[in-house]
């Protein structure tokens, strides 16, 4: 079994759809293929337009639903005959209906429940794979088209669901189709309670994931516009370059701190099946692209990858009379966790006088609310200092597996950019020594990710560092 994954640029027109079918054609692995597909570029961003200003009485979210169709009748008309394009366009047609019938329910009412805005977002993903099932079949590539709902089974929270694995694999196991190739849209489930589910924004990832695990697959493929894992984003480092190998562990790390070709949860339940990860371009099928695996080849390079999270705040609890007193890190984390609020960084000094995470910006006011209100008497009695917002921040993260054989690099880093006048806010490094994070101010991210690319990817001839050991 080879499972394969299309993002949204890799279905985003008429053309990227049939070089995505140039792609599968050009496999001719012998086995089955399942081929998950997000929805078309920029779809989920619209639809979730449409249901907010359905939510804000707000009519021209009838003008959204217009344009989305007319995108996706545009692709049919380029990808198949018009001569069969009925059953296809009829089948399209009668999802925009749906979708009208839903948010024209929101406008009435004025309202909106997030199982509505899941229903409403897994739209995307069923007008794509619906018509890349078609435009396969047309183009000699015969295909059974699934509904990824009746196979993922998930919790309830709709709108960033975690799937029952084993229910899940087991679904898998039972209904798959015997087809030699397999179409599903990607980012969609369903509760136990038969409600449709959503797995977070480039959940699409984490279908494929799961239907390899599921599957026991060979081999996962994510196919996107990019040439695999950079060594950092290219967009701050022009230097940077495409990551031969990587292991499970040094991904994670990566995708965690912003590498967005790879969605975090993805990895997982790769790991737990030992299943490799083939990272590649859609568009540049010829590039070798990043192998993820458990036992990528031996390189020279220490440090595998330079990750950075824009937008954060950082939020300090200090205090002479924290020294000590058990409790107060549990009571900090459980007052953020009671928000749904996800902390990126964690450092505490080792006297206990403070500890400081790091969150997203758009979290930070709400953060510092619930954490002024669980300290609100400790703060009275002077026991606990107010607390202290600082935004807009980044956290840069040096990752590699290799790091904890390599004496020097933490020295390295801080040297360097104490050298060029860049204030370190904060550091934190994994008992692993696979990951050196630090938090430095938003205007210094770039130069500071710049310096370190260089310093430590790019060779004193100009050349890439990655070498065969």
């Amino acid at each position: 079994m080879l499972v394969l994954k299309f993002g949204g640029t890799s279905v985003a027109n008429a053309n990227a759809i049939m070089q995505m079918a140039s792609v599968i054609r050009d496999k001719n692995y012998p086995g089955k293929m399942v081929v998950v597909v997000s929805a078309m570029s920029g779809v989920t961003d619209m639809l979730i337009k449409c249901f907010q200003k359905a939510e804000a009485h707000d009519d021209s979210y009838q003008d959204l639903i217009q344009e989305l169709e007319k995108k996706h009748m545009e692709a049919i008309e380029q990808l198949i005959p018009m001569n069969i394009q009925i059953d296809i366009k009829g089948r399209i047609k009668l999802r925009f209906r749906e979708l009208e019938d839903v948010c024209k329910g929101v406008f009435l009412l004025d309202e909106i429940s997030d199982s509505i805005k899941a229903r409403v977002m897994a739209y995307g993903e069923l007008l794509s794979s619906a018509i890349v099932s078609e435009a396969f079949q047309y183009n000699g590539l015969p295909n059974k088209l699934i509904d990824s709902r009746d196979f993922i089974v998930t919790d309830s929270n709709y709108l960033n669901a975690k799937a029952d694995l084993v229910k899940t694999y087991q679904q898998i196991n039972d209904k798959l189709p015997d087809a030699a190739l397999i179409v599903a849209p990607g980012f969609i489930a369903r509760s136990e309670s038969g409600k449709t589910t959503v797995l977070g924004r480039g959940g699409s990832d984490y279908t494929a994931s799961l239907y390899a695990a599921g599957t026991q697959a060979d081999l996962l493929e994510i196919w996107s516009d990019v040439d695999g894992m950079y060594t950092t984003d290219p967009r701050k480092a022009k230097s940077a370059y495409s990551i031969p190998e990587l292991s499970y562990e040094e991904a994670m790390e990566l995708a965690y701190f912003g590498a967005k070709v790879l969605y975090p949860p993805t990895i997982s339940p790769l790991v737990a099946a030992q299943i490799p990860l083939l990272l590649k371009n859609t568009f540049n099928p010829s590039h070798q692209g990043t192998l993820i695996s458990n036992n990528p080849a031996p390189s020279q390079q220490v440090i595998k990858g330079l990750s950075c999270i824009d937008n954060i705040a950082m939020i300090t609890l200090s205090g002479n009379v924290m020294v000590g007193v058990p409790g107060i890190a549990m009571r900090m984390f459980k007052a953020v966790a009671k928000e749904n609020i996800n902390i990126y960084f964690i450092t505490q000094s080792s006297s206990e006088h403070s500890i400081t995470i790091g969150l997203a910006e758009a979290d930070g006011n709400r953060a510092l609310k619930a954490l002024s209100a669980e300290f609100e008497e400790d703060i009275k009695q002077g026991t606990i200092y107010p607390l202290n917002l600082e935004a807009p921040m980044s956290i840069i993260a040096l990752v590699g597996n290799g790091m904890i054989q390599q004496p020097g690099i933490a020295g390295t880093t801080f040297s360097l950019l104490g050298d060029n006048n860049i204030n370190i806010r904060a550091i934190a490094q994994g008992a692993t020594e696979r990951n050196i994070s630090f938090v430095v101010q938003a205007d210094d991210a770039t130069k500071a990710v710049n310096l370190l690319h260089d310093t430590f990817f790019i060779s004193k001839t100009g050349k890439p560092e990655f070498a065969e050991a």
